[in-house]
């Protein structure tokens, strides 16, 4: 039976199957600068890396942390354009506060069948921008890497959850977009799967790690329904 589900957070309840290296790119793009993508990727890890290392990131809400953000990311690509980076800022911004509004309306109907938890590689903080989104109080439990000194897709970090919400690894089912962090990490911690990947063309790396495939959250509505109505192991 199952009786937890636990979500990644970026690229997943802020944007179902969007990873935030794609969606700067967008934003990039619509305030006029095509960059070429390991130009992008490189800012983007850089960016991430001082965030990790920086300390007052634990206490930002959604639009200062992009702010940060995109202010490493110009840095690094050596880009002065004050205005191009505040569009890039307020185009992700609000991409996400939709998307987390979407995924509070799905989230707010689990929340009454099974209990929701998050497991994250973050900066110590999103259990602050949850609750800005109004959806920290659907969750059970809040796992962030940065206030638990561990990372995806190290299975301890899944175990830490599944200890919290007080049922057994097979009764969970992790929720996320990136294929070896998430789906990976939670399979070899004995999580079920579920990826949520927009493009269904996506072969699966490695499929036996893989239990649903997901184009949005509301999909798991219906998964709910089916992981109840599995017949209970036979008794030996």
């Amino acid at each position: 039976m199952l009786r937890a589900i636990l979500f990644d957070y970026g690229g997943t309840l802020d944007g179902a199957g969007s990873h935030w290296l794609i969606r700067f790119g967008e934003q990039y793009q619509q305030a006029g600068l095509d960059l070429p993508f390991e130009r992008r990727r490189a800012a983007f890890d850089h960016a991430t890396q001082c965030a990790y290392r920086d300390p007052a990131v634990a206490g930002f809400g959604l639009h200062t942390l992009v702010q940060y953000h995109v202010q490493r990311q110009c840095e690094h690509l050596g880009i002065s354009d004050p205005r191009l980076a505040a569009a890039v800022v307020a185009g992700f911004v609000r991409a996400s506060q939709a998307g987390l509004e979407a995924s509070r309306l799905v989230l707010a109907r689990l929340h009454r069948r099974v209990a929701l938890g998050v497991v994250s590689n973050f900066y110590g903080n999103v259990r602050r921008i949850l609750e800005e989104a109004h959806l920290a109080g659907l969750f059970t439990t809040v796992i962030d890497s940065g206030v638990v000194g561990i990372r995806k897709p190290d299975s301890a970090i899944f175990a830490l959850a599944v200890q919290e919400l007080g049922c057994a690894p097979a009764e969970a089912l992790y929720v996320g977009d990136s294929f070896e962090k998430d789906i990976v990490g939670a399979h070899t911690a004995g999580l079920r799967t579920g990826w949520l990947v927009n493009d269904a063309d996506c072969p699966r790396p490695l499929p036996q790690c893989v239990d649903v495939r997901l184009r949005r959250l509301a999909d798991l509505e219906t998964l709910v329904d089916s992981f109840s109505s599995e017949p209970a192991p036979a008794e030996s």
